[in-house]
């Protein structure tokens, strides 16, 4: 799988001027997202080519905030199709990673394995000790580039309804990582009582 030369070829793209000033959607981002399409992958059994197409969708999934913030998805799929094309995929590969990209949209709608390992390792940080740190960058990208500017305890009752309206889609996500979300809503939970 020519997983390295995707990586290369996207890198660019999210390094581009629009994409590297995300303090989010940035190519750091996309390398934990590759990384976690390999971990859940093999952790549920996705053979190693497939989870290849996978992590190829995943290093395109970000690559249309080089065009547009709201919508994104649609031009990470026409960048994701046109490259593929070039490298001479075939029409179902193709379609493979671009129905991955298209689950990724908020709210996450998966149809198939692949696509839900997309999304698992999409949102994988709301079930790790990373999440607030994660989730502040979060903020910060969306008060530079969508005007959204919330209240402390607005943000928090924001993250309370989305982590609770949330759910995994892969059987790793609901029995490893669904725990930690568990704990992060807690602590959510318990910083909007101490105000």
């Amino acid at each position: 799988m020519m997983i390295k030369s995707t990586t290369d070829y996207c890198s660019n793209i999210l390094h581009s001027d629009k994409c590297k000033n995300l303090p989010f959607h940035n190519f750091a981002h996309t390398q934990e997202v590759i990384e976690n399409v390999f971990l859940i992958s093999d952790a549920i059994g996705i053979q190693l080519e497939e989870a290849g197409f996978i992590a190829m969708a995943a290093c395109f999934h970000d690559t249309g905030f080089s065009e547009t913030y709201e919508g994104h998805e649609e031009v990470s799929k026409r960048l994701a199709a046109q490259y593929m094309e070039k490298v001479n995929c075939t029409k179902r590969e193709i379609e493979m990673v671009l129905s991955c990209i298209d689950a990724t949209k908020m709210p996450q709608n998966p149809h198939d394995i692949y696509a839900e390992v997309l999304c698992d390792a999409d949102l994988f940080h709301l079930g790790t000790s990373n999440f607030f740190y994660r989730n502040m960058l979060l903020r910060k990208e969306w008060e530079l580039f969508r005007d959204i500017v919330m209240t402390d305890d607005a943000w928090l009752l924001h993250n309370i309804s989305f982590l609770e309206e949330h759910r995994f889609k892969t059987p790793y996500g609901r029995d490893v990582l669904e725990e930690g979300k568990q704990e992060n809503l807690n602590k959510l939970k318990q910083l909007i009582q101490v105000k």
